[in-house]
């Protein structure tokens, strides 16, 4: 009987086990099956995006542009900000939204860096790798280049089909540029000094030196000083492109 017993003992165990390991194979199998699709989809996606940018050109008339006259570039409207001859500067007429900025979000796998269509210029905690924070209770002047604002708006940047076309046509070019700290070469940012009084808005971001008082980062933007772990505004876009031949 004991031995019975054993055996049913052991052939139930035996059952559970197998049981799991077909559950955790249907599992994998399944998270398999949907990353496939997922990646499927993407492609499918940015193929349609591409096969759009087609009915979307990316050359801009060989003319004189007047400062914050409209023009279509791609498959957005743009605001002129200075006509250097060859070459023009544009602002985005719009703000990125909320939806671009929580896309944004979960391709970097960042949380709370925004409100609405609002972001941070840094992260409100300890981070190495946003914003060259010193330690977690020095906050460093703040850095361009490894941002949440830059990186939020590489990411809509890259996943631009009218604008990647431009790119890879050359009619979008390098901008070379500096935040006061140091200087960059991109083919997007956001207005400098001089085009951030063109455009007159106090609730955007725009490229500036940082100041630490007391060990906290600040920028000045505008009249007023603003800290960039703590403060919320708006992005908006400012590329360069090339006329026409």
């Amino acid at each position: 009987m004991k031995d019975n017993k054993g055996f049913i003992a052991i052939s139930l165990i035996y059952s559970f086990f197998l049981v799991f390991l077909v559950t955790l194979l249907t599992i994998v199998n399944d998270y398999a099956h949907n990353r496939i699709l997922l990646n499927d989809v993407k492609k499918e996606t940015q193929e349609y995006l591409n096969q759009l940018a087609e009915f979307n050109p990316v050359v801009l008339e060989n003319k004189a542009y007047t400062l914050n006259e409209e023009v279509i570039f791609g498959s957005e409207k743009w605001n002129v900000l200075k006509d250097e001859g060859e070459k023009v500067y544009l602002a985005l007429n719009r703000t990125l939204t909320k939806e671009e900025i929580d896309f944004a979000k979960s391709e970097l796998e960042l949380e709370n860096i925004s409100n609405n269509n609002t972001t941070l210029m840094c992260l409100n905690v300890y981070s190495t790798t946003i914003c060259n924070y010193n330690n977690p209770v020095t906050f460093n002047y703040y850095t361009w280049n490894i941002s949440v604002v830059k990186k939020i708006l590489d990411v809509w940047f890259d996943n631009n089909a009218s604008l990647q076309k431009a790119m890879q046509k050359g009619s979008l070019q390098k901008m070379h540029y500096s935040d006061n700290i140091m200087n960059h070469e991109n083919y997007i940012r956001i207005p400098n000094f001089a085009e951030y009084s063109i455009i007159n808005d106090s609730s955007l971001w725009y490229l500036t030196n940082g100041n630490r008082i007391n060990g906290v980062s600040y920028l000045q933007i505008g009249s007023e000083l603003v800290g960039a772990h703590t403060t919320y505004k708006k992005i908006r876009p400012v590329i360069m492109v090339k006329k026409s031949i």
